[in-house]
């Protein structure tokens, strides 16, 4: 039988469940791409971004992920 929710898992998004499934995720995506990024960009969890204008600093979000250019190249 196909699944009353394509594109979800309901088991996996429980409430009680999601929370650990995502952050892992999120965990083992960053550590997919840091190798591969490496050594010009790097990988950060949960980085605050904020919006930059000439008179205001503005809070944007907190993205799951954020890659950033390297410092020191």
């Amino acid at each position: 039988m196909r699944s009353p929710f394509p594109g979800m898992d309901p088991y996996l998004e429980h409430p009680s469940l999601w929370p650990d499934v995502h952050n892992r995720l999120i965990a083992a995506l960053a550590d997919a791409l840091s190798p591969r990024l490496a050594p010009k960009y790097y990988v950060r969890l949960e980085r605050r971004t904020y919006l930059l204008s000439p008179d205001d600093l503005t809070f944007v979000g907190r993205p799951d992920l954020a890659v950033l250019p390297s410092i020191v190249q």
